[in-house]
């Protein structure tokens, strides 16, 4: 150990060397790239519209508003038209991020008989100079001066986006120049801006400036990501303004004015803008079939809107317009649609703190699912995308801390990068995937069948679609998730570990044949009388087989301890058992439950504190069994020949073998470079049971073998414990067949009665000896729940598995009949049969 550890430790040297060298590669690049920048002023001139833009220059102002004396900011310009007298001016303020030219295609079919039409870069935003404050109240007096620049006094104002709260703000600083106000798919009231919380939203602008602004810093782009200043301008004017005074201004406020909106805006949500509606007294709604992008999307909608309401209010003393033009009215096409809303609804009444506790308890429970409910409703606005964001990564990584498996759970500081950044891409996905749920939704929505719209079987392709792709793109990211696809196609095309429904399909259909010509499956139990009652399909006790194999060198003796409530005295019981019993062999020993399958709580125990802890977790009746080092452990599937029980003057070989199986133990071979972890995902097979090996070797993960330095990844000769089975019929010999017949013939129980079919599992010094009927151990003899495990042989095809077993089960069909033909035996009783008939259907099953 102490050796192990040390090799452990120079090796975690070499890597720290390494990354010393990486992280001082990346230094200088780092350094490299901003010298670059300083030098040359960066790129944001190829990342920004032509300098040939028109520019004025206007005074700065503080965060108090005031002018701030010899300061001046350069305000970048787009102008449309010619200025007439008899038509008002329109000036167009963009959105967040954006610049003037966002409206360079709407703007010129506003410009109708004279009307002349500015639409600036924002202070602090693309071109325009970066002001002491841009908040809302500050930006709006921003635009006065630009306005006084322009020789402009009367103005209608169209506010995109962001751009509305500056109009709002205008509206209120001085009525007596707005002509009319135009929120265009704008934001208003705090209440209705993302979470609703001023404090949460401005949580989510801060973790931005940090996000967009200075971490790029750390990133040697020479540039191409642009300058700090043209990454986050945009996101000073969230932080700088604060959207409760809007509520207020938009309750008083007396401009004509119009709310255009897309019902489908995935930014600002239309029960926004019909909430801004219903606090305006002076504005009329019209909602339009479409999403955020107005001035891009829907040109010529939006500019015939615009224009009949500036023509409507060119002169003041017009009485404004109120109302609701629904121009997109909501269709639900079927039950599942309107219940999905209802839901959406009652989710946006819950307090965002609220949302994100029952966000994060879900995720916690089933993280993918989590996710996908969780996009859905953030895509149908119902949820904040933040709310969301922070409830998911919460929930993520409390699962991945306390409920995910040693396979999911990172194992150090690069994992968890890995894990955690993956939010990012939920984010990313999230929102497309959401999208595209909602979208499916209302495709399949247009057909109907009976009540029930088609809507539900889009929700369910779009939500498996996001599903899919989120554990993929979560596997796609990492080598060790890739190695996990490998591992994934491994198993998907090799039928060892394939469900075990198509494995035994053959099986299932001869089983539902049986039932259906009346036959039914009770008649089987007739099999292996001196075996168990029922001949072996639930839960016999090892002990008690063990008994019955009689004294055959060959057979490895148990000891059976008994259930105690003290666990002290248990512990005693066993340890007493294993000194006093010479048959056992002392150390190591194996402990099993008495009555386990599959493999299932099986232990090697090498010493006394290996008891304590067996018996600490084992609270059922188990049985001590001499150890047998093998190497080798092999399954030999022994099948009686119907003569001997229907001929009493029978001398041949009382039966045969059927099949034999041997398995092959998971080994690793270190290389001295890389982790146990890393070696189990290299190995092409290995990898495809990573978990069983990851949950055993929890706790050395991270150790490092030496070069050529084998481990032995298990000791169980158990399919479901990672071993490999491959088939061995060329062992099956006149030696090995008679020897395992005369055990076969020893076995009885105490009324006389024998053993028909079942498997023998053995350990065996050598397959050579094996076949000469020498040198192996016997472990467990199976009953009638048997199955020629050879069936797994990676090697072999799906359908020789189905004939092999198939003909297992064919066999246990003509013992069953003979035994009660000649009176030899009977199935268990109707009673019994409703107990442990389940039993023998999962057999069946394999579950």
């Amino acid at each position: 150990m102490k050796h192990m550890m040390e090799r452990t430790i120079k090796t975690h040297k070499r890597i720290r060397t390494r990354w010393r060298v990486v992280l001082g590669l990346y230094l200088v690049v780092l350094i490299v790239s901003h010298l670059f920048q300083s030098k040359t002023g960066g790129m944001d001139g190829s990342l920004l519209p032509g300098g040939d833009r028109l520019q004025v220059q206007i005074p700065n102002r503080g965060h108090d508003g005031q002018i701030i004396e010899d300061e001046s900011l350069r305000v970048v310009y787009e102008e449309f038209g010619a200025w007439n007298t008899g038509k008002t001016p329109v000036l167009l303020m963009h959105g967040a991020p954006g610049m003037g030219t966002d409206f360079r295609r709407i703007a010129p079919l506003l410009t109708a008989d004279g009307r002349a039409v500015y639409a600036p870069d924002l202070v602090g935003f693309a071109q325009s100079e970066m002001g002491e404050n841009v908040s809302y109240r500050v930006q709006a007096q921003h635009m006065f001066a630009f306005l006084d620049a322009m020789g402009v006094e009367r103005v209608h104002l169209v506010g995109w986006s962001n751009g509305g709260g500056v109009g709002l703000e205008m509206a209120d600083f001085a009525p007596e120049r707005i002509a009319s106000l135009t929120m265009l798919a704008s934001v208003g009231a705090q209440e209705t801006e993302g979470s609703g919380s001023y404090f949460f939203e401005h949580v989510k602008y801060g973790v931005g400036l940090v996000g967009v602004g200075y971490l790029p810093d750390l990133i040697p782009h020479f540039g191409a990501m642009g300058s700090r200043d043209l990454r986050i301008g945009w996101l000073w004017s969230f932080w700088d303004s604060d959207q409760r005074e809007l509520t207020t201004i938009m309750e008083t406020i007396e401009t004509p004015t119009l709310i255009l909106h897309g019902r489908h805006d995935f930014l600002v949500s239309a029960r926004s803008a019909e909430k801004h509606h219903e606090m305006m007294p002076n504005s009329k709604l019209v909602m339009l079939d479409a999403s955020h992008f107005l001035p891009f999307m829907q040109v010529n909608e939006t500019a015939g809107q615009l224009n009949a309401f500036f023509d409507r209010h060119d002169q003041p003393g017009v009485e404004p317009e109120t109302g609701y033009e629904n121009l997109a009215p909501i269709v639900f096409h079927g039950w599942f649609e309107h219940q999905l809303d209802r839901v959406g609804n009652w989710i946006y009444l819950i307090p965002w703190w609220a949302s994100m506790v029952l966000i994060a308890l879900l995720v916690r429970w089933r993280p993918f699912l989590g996710m996908v409910v969780t996009m859905v409703f953030v895509a149908m606005l119902d949820i904040d995308f933040g709310v969301g964001i922070l409830g998911i990564g919460i929930g993520w990584i409390w699962w991945l801390v306390r409920g995910a498996s040693p396979m999911d759970r990172p194992s150090n500081v690069l994992a968890w990068v890995s894990r955690v950044g993956y939010l990012f891409v939920v984010a990313i996905m999230g929102m497309i995937g959401g999208s595209l749920t909602i979208s499916l939704m209302d495709r399949f929505g247009e057909q109907r069948l009976g009540t029930i719209g088609f809507g539900v079987v889009g929700f369910v392709v779009g939500c498996g679609l996001l599903w899919v792709g989120l554990r993929v793109i979560r596997l796609v990211i990492s080598w060790e998730g890739r190695q996990r696809i490998k591992a994934w196609l491994s198993r998907v095309t090799n039928h060892e570990y394939w469900p075990t429904g198509l494995v035994y399909i053959t099986v299932l259909w001869w089983g539902l044949m049986r039932m259906v010509s009346g036959k039914g499956l009770r008649p089987l139990t007739a099999v292996n009388p001196g075996y168990a009652p029922d001949g072996g399909v639930q839960g016999e006790s090892k002990d008690d087989i063990n008994s019955k194999m009689g004294n055959d060198p060959s057979i490895l003796q148990c000891v059976l301890i008994e259930t105690d409530t003290n666990l002290k005295a248990r512990i005693e019981k066993t340890l007493r058992a294993i000194g006093e019993n010479e048959s056992l062999g002392g150390y190591p020993i194996i402990c099993k439950p008495d009555r386990g399958q599959r493999g299932e709580g099986v232990s090697l125990v090498k010493n006394e504190s290996d008891i304590v802890a067996f018996c600490k977790v084992c609270d059922e009746a188990f049985v001590l069994q001499r150890y047998h080092a093998g190497p080798t452990e092999v399954g030999v599937l022994w099948v009686r020949h119907v003569e001997s029980i229907t001929n009493p003057d029978y001398v041949g070989p009382s039966g045969f073998i059927y099949a034999i199986t041997i398995k092959h133990f998971p080994v690793l071979v270190g290389d001295g470079k890389n982790s146990l972890r890393r070696l189990i995902f290299k190995h092409p097979r290995h990898r495809a049971q990573a978990q069983i090996f990851l949950t055993r070797f929890v706790d050395r993960l991270e150790w490092i073998p030496e070069k050529d330095e084998e481990l032995s990844l298990g000791f169980a000769g158990n399919h479901a414990q990672g071993a490999m089975f491959t088939d061995g019929s060329d062992l099956i010999t006149e030696a090995l067949s008679k020897r395992v017949g005369a055990i076969v013939d020893g076995f009885c129980d105490q009324d006389g009665r024998g053993f028909d079919i079942g498997r023998f599992d053995l350990r065996c010094e050598s397959l050579e000896h094996l076949s000469r009927g020498e040198g192996f151990g016997i472990i467990e003899l199976n009953g009638i729940t048997s199955e020629p495990t050879n069936l797994y042989d990676p090697d072999r095809s799906l359908f020789w598995a189905w004939g092999l077993l198939l003909g297992y089960w064919k066999h246990v069909e003509r013992l069953s009949d003979t035994r009660m033909a000649t009176n030899t035996d009977e199935p268990v009783s109707t009673h019994e049969w409703k107990r442990i008939r389940r039993a023998l259907v999962k057999v069946m099953l394999h579950l």
